[in-house]
């Protein structure tokens, strides 16, 4: 008798570890777990969930945008999407520099990837937003639109400025993210306003670049001067021989137009 009770409780807890282990190998599927990313928002529209992401929390310049999609527990991997910075503003409303997500799945983060680059701080100036309309989503005709209104700090890394000719542009430093003593490289992207909502990549600037500390009046060498790589898009490397107040000068030219000279300011 005691033989039986004791098969029959084995048998039993048996099961439930199988149960058990069934259970959270399905609540625990990779494909659904949510990114460790600074989440900025999600919304629902039509079944279909968007959750957009970030490094960290937006601030003014460039910042990667990663977005998931799912529909009824399944995770769709392809997807048009058109995405939108937007800033409203008292008087009206303006877009930025920015380039919608792929059309699938970024092998290394596993999301739909793209970027914006926000020309100023959210707060008592305006507020941002994301505005998204996806479709196609693993085939279907169905289509999702929705806002995700996000915050945006301020920062250094934008000029925006206005020509002779009263062409205006959009100036952004992003490399070094974070500077330190030596060779660092160095990206900055370049951008005409076209319009409110208009904002094409310059391809053909030339650059001329000296970095310089100013409390001790000396640049530094070996630095090697930004070139176009695609986009708008302009990369070489800056070289910090030690820490403290340094600015990054850059001179543009567009074939014969003198953009002026635009200056960031960073301290180490």
């Amino acid at each position: 008798m005691l033989f039986k009770k004791t098969f029959y409780f084995y048998v039993l807890t048996a099961i439930l570890i199988f149960l058990t282990s069934g259970c959270s190998d399905i609540s625990n599927d990779d494909s659904f777990t949510e990114p460790d990313l600074y989440k900025l928002g999600e919304f629902t529209d039509n079944g279909l969930t968007i959750a957009a992401y970030a490094d960290r929390l937006l601030s003014v310049g460039y910042n990667a945008i990663y977005l998931d999609l799912h529909r009824s527990g399944e995770r769709l991997n392809s997807a048009e999407i058109e995405m939108i910075p937007m800033m409203h503003m008292e008087h009206h409303s303006h877009a930025s520099p920015f380039e919608r997500p792929a059309l699938v799945r970024d092998d290394e983060s596993g999301l739909f990837t793209g970027w914006a680059i926000f020309t100023m701080p959210g707060g008592m100036m305006g507020s941002w937003e994301l505005q998204l309309e996806i479709s196609g989503a693993n085939g279907s005709g169905t289509s999702s639109t929705g806002i995700i209104e996000i915050e945006v700090e301020q920062s250094n890394r934008v000029k925006t400025f206005m020509t002779d000719s009263e062409e205006r542009y959009v100036l952004t430093w992003i490399l070094p993210d974070e500077p330190a003593v030596g060779m660092n490289d160095l990206k900055v992207a370049l951008h005409k306003r076209e319009s409110m909502m208009s904002f094409p990549p310059v391809l053909n600037a030339e650059f001329e670049f000296e970095p310089w500390m100013p409390s001790m009046d000396h640049g530094s060498s070996n630095n090697t001067t930004p070139v176009h790589e695609a986009g708008g898009f302009y990369s070489g490397q800056v070289n910090f021989n030690m820490t403290g107040d340094w600015e990054l000068r850059f001179d543009i030219q567009i074939g014969e137009q003198d953009l002026g000279r635009h200056v960031f300011e960073l301290d180490f």
